[in-house]
Parts: structure tokens; sequence; C-alpha cells
């Protein structure tokens, strides 16, 4: 059933990127610190809108880190997108450009190695999945 319902819940979090990829501040949200905004563009020709396109990409995961505040940082030779959890360990950040970043994740407490992920992959318009971290002392 949990498998189910993570399924379910990946699929709709999915969507809603989809659909509303101009929102940039989804579960725990983001801090861009570059020189490129991150939304959709729309183009009006003639008094009519055409259809929107996408101008950036997701990260999403989960992070099992029990009593911990927990950071995400994912950075490239450009840019710097930092975000959070939600409440039962979600994460989902917007406003990445194109291009392989390394991800890290870390919790508040000091003992506790970071966890990184190199060369991930993101592209306009998609979500890239990390998965599930476990994030704990030893």
């Amino acid at each position: 059933m949990k498998s189910y319902i993570k399924t379910s819940l990946l699929i709709s979090v999915t969507a809603l990127f989809i659909s509303c990829s101009s929102n940039n501040n989804i579960f725990g949200g983001n801090n861009i610190t570059s020189n490129e905004g991150s939304a959709n563009k729309t183009e009006v020709t003639n008094n009519e809108e055409t259809e929107t396109t996408k101008t950036d990409g997701a990260i999403m995961g989960s992070v099992i880190a029990p009593n911990s505040e927990v950071s995400i940082v994912a950075t490239n030779s450009e840019e710097k997108i930092t975000g959070t959890t939600n409440d039962v360990g979600e994460f989902f950040i917007t406003g990445f450009s194109e291009g392989t970043y390394t991800v890290k994740i870390k919790t508040d407490e000091a003992e506790t190695p970071e966890q990184t992920f190199e060369n991930v992959e993101v592209k306009i318009g998609e979500v890239t999945a990390l998965g599930t971290v476990t994030v704990a002392s030893n």
C-alpha cells in the first residue's frame, strides 16, 4: 500500500509541476541566485496568446532524517538553488536551467554526513527524481 501511495504522490506532484511550473515555491521553495529567473513564457501574437513554453526544470525526492532540519543545495558553474523539505520530508524544487548539477542534502546535526549526488541531469519541462534519501548519524 505504501508503494502505491508513493507512486500516486509522485504522479500527482509531477502533474502539478507540469501544470504550474511557474510557481517557484512548492514544498519548501527555492532561492535562486543566478542572473536568470524561472517561469513559463507565453507568446502573444496579433492579440492572441499561444501555448506556454516551459523554461525551467525541477528536482524532487524525499529525505528520511528524524528530528532534523534538512537543506538541499543544487549547484552548477552558473547558479545555486536551495530548498528544504516539507513536514513529511518531501521536496520539489523548481527554477533550474537545463544542465548538470551537484545536489547536496544535509541536516542541522553536525555529526551527520551530507549526501552528495553528482552529475544530476535537469532538463527543461521535466522533473528529475532523486528518490528517497536516508540521512542519519552513525
